[in-house]
């Protein structure tokens, strides 16, 4: 059949499906009669705001043709609906079921969950919706779809899921339409104890829903003093200055912008005893290095075995203005889970961020070094890099941050690929390099796993290891090995985990590898490093990694918020150091180059 002669035939059981509604919606309303004065209009958008009655809907829909009168039928069952009018909507929308065009069903689908919550049967409404994708309905259409939502868990006694599906909404809406809706989502989570808000909060759940929680949790406290109430609304001001909540601030809080930290008296959470005592007492003697010649006061309170809501009050009542700490991300998130009235700068980073203006997060995290090889590699010229990683957590959490990262700068994926052990290295060396990435782009191809739809291939051009030291030389002759021995070594990055001291018996499989690392362990800061040495002669490069981080945290307190509002980058003992919105520290390493036996800067040999 013909493509012209099947559009002939569409257009008939089109018009043909539109007579059949105008003369069942006519025989429903008792042989309703075109109303004198009443014109023909351009039927709006089915899922526009009602603003009539459900009878000048149909009347409207008696006199269309075509999607006109598919529209006007549409907003008449919604009307109906609405006005609790189900006898009269029930047989419309069974029409309308069994008439409309394929291309129709998900309308069809919307207005049968309306008419469920008509009748009061959330479960059937939300059952009903979720054979729905929202993101292939137009924009009206999806807020439709999240205002039934928002119903049917309100109906439900679900007033934080109702919530999240009108804050979801708010933003498809017109701007005459956003004042309702807010007020409404203010109405449900006014009614939420504060404890419940600060549980609603999430890494699953976007900023604009985070930011409702935690200023509804401030706002619904009967037991923050006035001055950590007035402290916790500056900082949430801060961090949202454009959140639809802030009609709700109090007047007070208008032109009030964030001062730099100058603490008198800093509480630091640290592991002293137990398992961890090694890690927070490097931290601890980095610390106390930067404090020399400052007239801050530093009280240390041992994180070991103790309970973070008692362990704050502690920190309250020993008069402390700024927390530097804890270690453990459980640790950061019962922290952030009390009435803080202080800022913190954390010593670690959590999945979740509150992404409130007074607390920070420093880590020495693995991915934050992948996302920096990527970005360096991109800045070296590279256009399509192979991932090698180990097949464990912290491998695949590595290669997933590189290939993100990657993915941002240059719009496609990296090639990602597994190794698992030493036995089968050359087998996955081997498919790795005739690896290709696969789409959608994001996902991650491991070695030997059937590849999904193909990119147009790229040349591998570089390697990316997430490897350790000792796996970083077991693995480097193997892509030497397996590519042809005439063609230079692919160029090869890889991070602190693969760092050897300088100065030991030259190792030739490294040569020409980039390691990034912190400055401090290369020839940054070189008379403190002879004075630490002097005094803890037997440190290993962990030990001076903590070393600095402490040092860092101390002395960048007065500079994170100037640094989260845009000032330049700080060089420091950890790298040259940013803040981001968030909060979160960013470290540019220092890239080096391994020439037998020596680190020298990369790009120079």
């Amino acid at each position: 059949m013909g493509l012209a002669t099947q559009y002939q035939r569409a257009s008939v059981t089109r018009l043909l499906c539109t007579l059949v509604l105008s003369s069942i919606l006519m025989a429903c309303s008792g042989g309703l009669q075109q109303q004198p004065g009443v014109v023909s209009e351009p039927a709006p958008d089915m899922f526009s705001p009602l603003d009539r009655p459900a009878e000048q809907y149909r009347a409207q829909a008696a006199l269309a043709e075509g999607d006109d009168a598919l529209r006007w039928q549409v907003l008449a069952i919604r009307a109906l609906l609405q006005q609790g009018d189900t006898a009269t909507a029930a047989p419309l929308l069974d029409t309308l079921r069994g008439a409309a065009p394929l291309a129709q069903q998900p309308v069809v689908t919307l207005l049968d969950a309306a008419a469920a919550l008509a009748g009061r049967q959330p479960d059937q409404a939300l059952q009903r919706l979720s054979g729905l994708d929202p993101n292939s309905l137009p924009a009206n259409g999806r807020g439709y779809y999240l205002l039934l939502r928002a119903n049917a868990h309100e109906q439900q006694q679900q007033p934080i899921e109702a919530a999240r599906a009108l804050i979801e909404r708010h933003d498809l809406l017109a701007q005459r339409e956003q004042d309702n809706n807010r007020e409404r989502i203010h109405q449900l989570l006014n009614t939420q104890s504060p404890r419940t808000l600060q549980q609603a909060q999430g890494a699953q759940y976007s900023e604009q829903a985070n930011g409702w929680f935690r200023l509804m949790a401030i706002l619904g406290n009967p037991d923050l003093q006035p001055a950590q109430r007035q402290w916790q609304l500056q900082s949430w001001n801060a961090r949202f200055p454009e959140h639809p909540a802030r009609a709700y601030l109090p007047d007070s809080l208008s032109g009030v912008s964030m001062q730099d930290f100058r603490p008198s008296h800093i509480a630091v959470l640290l592991p002293l005893s137990g398992r961890l005592a090694e890690q927070g007492n490097a931290l601890r003697s980095g610390i106390l290095s930067a404090h020399q010649g400052q007239s801050s006061r530093l009280s240390f309170f041992d994180t070991q075995g103790r309970d973070m809501a008692s362990l704050y009050q502690q920190v309250e009542q020993a008069g402390a203005d700024f927390i530097l700490g804890p270690l453990l991300k459980e640790e950061i998130d019962a922290l952030t889970g009390q009435n803080l009235s202080m800022p913190v700068l954390a010593l670690n980073q959590p999945s979740y961020l509150p992404g409130l203006a007074n607390i920070y997060y420093f880590s020495l995290s693995p991915e934050a070094e992948a996302a920096e090889a990527a970005r360096q590699m991109w800045d070296n010229g590279h256009q399509q890099p192979l991932v090698f990683a180990p097949a464990n957590d912290l491998g695949r959490r590595m290669a997933t941050e590189f290939n993100r990262q990657w993915q941002q700068q240059s719009g496609h994926p990296a090639i990602v690929a597994y190794f698992n052990n030493q036995a089968g290295i050359e087998a996955d060396v081997r498919r790795a390099l005739n690896s290709r990435p696969s789409m959608p782009a994001g996902q991650v191809q491991p070695v030997g796993e059937p590849a999904g739809a193909m990119l147009p291939p790229r040349e591998i051009d570089s390697v990316f290891m997430a490897s350790n030291a000792t796996e970083t030389r077991f693995i480097l002759p193997y892509f030497d090995f397996v590519r042809d021995s005439r063609a230079a070594r692919l160029p090869t990055y890889v991070t602190s985990r693969s760092h050897v001291p300088a100065g030991e018996a030259p190792m030739s499989e490294l040569n020409g590898l980039w390691l990034a690392d912190m400055p401090w362990l290369f020839d940054g800061a070189p008379q403190l490093k002879d004075e630490v040495l002097s005094l803890w002669p037997a440190a290993g490069a962990s030990w001076l990694r903590l070393f600095a981080m402490g040092y860092d945290a101390l002395t960048l307190i007065p500079q994170l918020n100037p640094l989260r509002q845009g000032a330049h980058p700080v060089p420091a003992l950890t790298g040259e150091l940013s803040v981001t919105p968030d909060g979160v520290l960013q470290r540019r390493l220092q890239w080096m180059e391994y020439s037998n036996g020596d680190w020298i800067p990369a790009g120079q040999r």
